[in-house]
């Protein structure tokens, strides 16, 4: 029973034990005046945490109700973003970003971002079926064209062939085919709000740092 308990501990601590490997990987980052792209540890390992939970539920809910062909491109997604696709992505970032002078997609994306958090921050509001109908029938358009500049944008900072390029253009493809800001609004609005603030934050600093960068 010991050793059972014992090895149930231990899966239990793995997830962390891989988002410490993101950490460790984003640490090996230099300090701005070599590299644009630097992002605060914890924020990043927050941002990809929220993401790999939010779209989870997504999946399921497209699962619920019948749709296995866009609950398995979500579940897809969520995979790059689990505990074991955060290697991927953590040494894809030190590869090809953390040593580089490239700068992010700054201050277009930052602005994007923004009105997709006032967006979620009042999605969350809603309170009947019938009131965030009516509500997305009015802001849908306008939401998807904020997410499609962050991700272009996002197109442009991740240029290299890799993981995190990838799961920029399934969300890309997700959220102009497959409805997916929809379905985030509709599982999640708060995390939806929570992880674009975050985004929010990474992208600002990005583009302090890149100004920064581009004055020396």
């Amino acid at each position: 029973m010991a050793l059972a308990g014992a090895s149930r501990r231990r899966r239990a601590r793995r997830p962390h034990v891989f988002l410490l490997v993101l950490v460790l990987l984003l640490a090996a980052a230099p300090p701005p005046r070599a590299s644009a792209l630097r992002v605060p540890l914890r924020q990043a390992a927050t941002l990809v945490s929220l993401s790999h939970s939010l779209l989870s539920r997504v999946a399921a809910t497209r699962a619920a109700r019948g749709d296995a062909a866009a609950a398995a491109r979500a579940r897809r997604i969520a995979s790059l973003l689990s505990s074991r696709g955060v290697w991927g992505l953590g040494w894809d970032y030190l590869r090809h970003y953390a040593f580089s002078s490239a700068t992010g997609c700054g201050i277009s994306c930052a602005a994007a971002a923004s009105r997709l958090i006032a967006a979620a921050a009042e999605a969350s509001r809603l309170r009947s079926a019938t009131d965030a109908a009516q509500w997305m029938r009015l802001h849908y358009g306008d939401i998807r064209d904020a997410a499609a500049q962050l991700l272009n944008g996002l197109l442009l900072a991740f240029s290299e062939q890799g993981p995190l390029r990838e799961v920029v253009m399934d969300v890309k493809w997700e959220v102009e085919e497959g409805e997916l800001l929809k379905d985030c609004l509709e599982v999640g609005a708060k995390d939806f709000q929570g992880l674009l603030v975050i985004a929010k934050d990474l992208l600002a600093g990005a583009s302090r740092t890149s100004s920064w960068h581009s004055e020396l």
